[in-house]
């Protein structure tokens, strides 16, 4: 790709199908980018055959600056032609004067054969539910809930796991590894059950009152939420203080529980976008 050509004429150039803009998914989505798993937050802004528009705005906590060519993971399902698209590639990108933020397009690749109770149809532009095992959304926004539990349970576990590896390491004085303990495991851990409690009050918040869904949506604020679910967990520091591959299975396992739970996340806002736009 001609990087020097006018960011006007990228646009133009690489989605000349007609875009259909996106009514009501104004709240922020979480994104990560999947070579080094970094999250952002980004709102679905128009969507064609080939490809969909996403928007950065400077407003939001997360912000990363995405470069062309970069793979990323929307972990929202966008249904094209009846397949799942969760992945896609930057094609391009140009700031927004008019919307304070940096405008990308992206092209969907690599469907997945993956099942999700909620995903974006790209024909009507809507969230469809399905609720194949769960008698009412309330049930599923439990099950949601729950689920973001167990995965913050899991981050928390694997953490634990490691923290016997940097005990045994040598070459450290007591000051510096008493430093690095409390920066590397004690803060993040601190944080990782803070998050995990609050993830523990809201689901039983959700299983108490999921017959009323007034009482559901008023106790579910999107922004608490999203601030717990992002990592707590420096993975690239944590890899350089702890210098062995013996630990890498349990940083893996640490980044695809984020994964998860950032899907999680996502399907939480389109379950509630659903209700309350029903």
């Amino acid at each position: 790709m001609n990087t020097d050509m006018p960011n006007e004429t990228l646009y133009v150039d690489k989605r000349q199908e007609k875009r259909l803009e996106f009514e009501s998914l104004l709240l922020p989505f979480l994104g990560s980018r999947m070579s080094d798993h970094f999250c952002f937050e980004y709102i679905p802004m128009d969507i064609s055959f080939n490809g969909l528009g996403i928007l950065i705005p400077n407003w939001v906590v997360s912000r990363e600056l995405l470069k062309n060519d970069e793979r990323i993971h929307l972990h929202l399902p966008f249904y094209f032609s009846d397949q799942s698209y969760t992945r896609g590639n930057v094609m391009w990108n140009r700031w927004d004067e008019d919307m304070q933020g940096q405008l990308y397009g992206i092209q969907m690749k690599d469907h997945e054969n993956i099942f999700y109770p909620l995903y974006i149809q790209t024909d009507t532009r809507s969230v469809n539910v399905d609720l194949s095992g769960f008698d009412t959304t309330g049930d599923l926004m439990e099950s949601l809930l729950k689920d973001a539990v167990l995965l913050k349970k899991g981050i928390l576990i694997y953490l634990n796991h490691l923290i016997p590896y940097f005990s045994r390491l040598g070459g450290r004085s007591k000051q510096d590894y008493d430093q690095l303990k409390t920066v590397l495991f004690e803060d993040m851990k601190r944080l990782v059950m803070k998050n995990l409690k609050y993830m523990e009050v809201l689901y039983g918040q959700t299983k108490s009152y999921r017959q009323d869904k007034e009482i559901v949506l008023q106790n579910l604020n999107l922004d608490q939420l999203r601030e717990a679910v992002r990592s707590e967990i420096s993975l690239d520091v944590l890899k350089v203080a702890l210098d062995t591959d013996a630990v890498t299975p349990y940083l893996s396992a640490i980044e695809i529980l984020e994964e998860k739970q950032y899907t999680n996340y996502n399907l939480i806002v389109m379950l509630y976008i659903h209700e309350i736009t029903e």
